[in-house]
């Protein structure tokens, strides 16, 4: 087992005794791409609208700003191997295709080796070396990844709950209500809120929130003023964005990260 952090990686291989939900567990949303490689264990895995149960050898694929969480189905061991990257550790030309991957799929022996043999690399090399050694095995395995067929897993899906998602990311420059969702799909709020939260295990205004601000934070980086984001997304007033985004994102806007 190990961990490698650095500024923008986190790799890791984990291994979790009969866990009980924890805050890493639960649900959440991230910047960045995560890629996770399942071993071994008894768990359902789910994002965004599409719930799967894992096998060993399956692969999770979670894009930047998914909802996402897993859920124990019983007392029994849980290990992966887990790969934290950003855009920028990408190629250009592997967007389109890391864009077009699903969410749950299997993957050759050969990807699967090359998981196992990160352990080796973490043994033998450190510092710098080790940094180049891990980020050129992820590279090769997103590449060999986004060239091979590709093997997707049949996830469950609620058509609901996916139409739902699927209306607020087309409008997240627009207000987006509880009530307006109700009438686009004719639906009551009791339903509509009640069904959302059981499978999404938040609120759809969280939800909804946690989007827009996922939105508004890639388009600071690409160098846009934050009050004309704040604006762009529908917030009425720049310290509710700010305040918004600061307990979303875990720090300001005018940051630099």
């Amino acid at each position: 087992m190990f961990r490698y952090v650095s500024e923008d990686l986190d790799f890791a291989h984990k291994f979790d005794k009969n866990p009980h939900p924890a805050p890493d567990y639960e649900k959440h949303y991230h910047d960045f791409f995560e890629l996770l490689y399942f071993v071994r264990g008894q768990v359902d895995f789910t994002v965004e609208d599409r719930i799967y149960r894992l096998h060993p050898g399956d692969i999770v694929f979670i894009q930047p700003g998914e909802h996402h969480y897993l859920t124990f189905l019983q007392n029994s061991d849980y290990e992966r191997y887990v790969l934290k990257f950003r855009e920028n550790n990408i190629p250009k030309h592997m967007f389109g295709r890391i864009g077009s991957r699903a969410s749950f799929y299997t993957v050759s022996d050969e990807i699967r080796e090359l998981f196992a043999g990160m352990d080796k690399l973490y043994e033998r090399f450190e510092g710098a070396d080790l940094e180049l050694m891990l980020s050129c095995r992820m590279l090769e395995i997103m590449t060999l990844i986004c060239l091979e067929p590709e093997a997707e897993k049949k996830a469950f899906r609620d058509n609901t709950i996916a139409q739902i998602i699927n209306y607020v990311n087309e409008n997240l420059k627009e207000p987006i209500t509880l009530t307006k969702l109700c009438e686009h799909f004719h639906f009551s709020q009791s339903y509509i809120s009640n069904k959302f939260s059981s499978h999404m295990k938040v609120s759809i205004i969280s939800y909804v929130r946690t989007k827009k601000i996922m939105a508004a934070h890639r388009d600071i980086l690409q160098g846009e003023k934050a009050i004309v984001v704040s604006d762009r997304y529908g917030f009425t007033d720049y310290s509710t964005f700010y305040r918004t985004y600061s307990k979303i994102m875990g720090f300001p806007p005018s940051s630099n990260k």
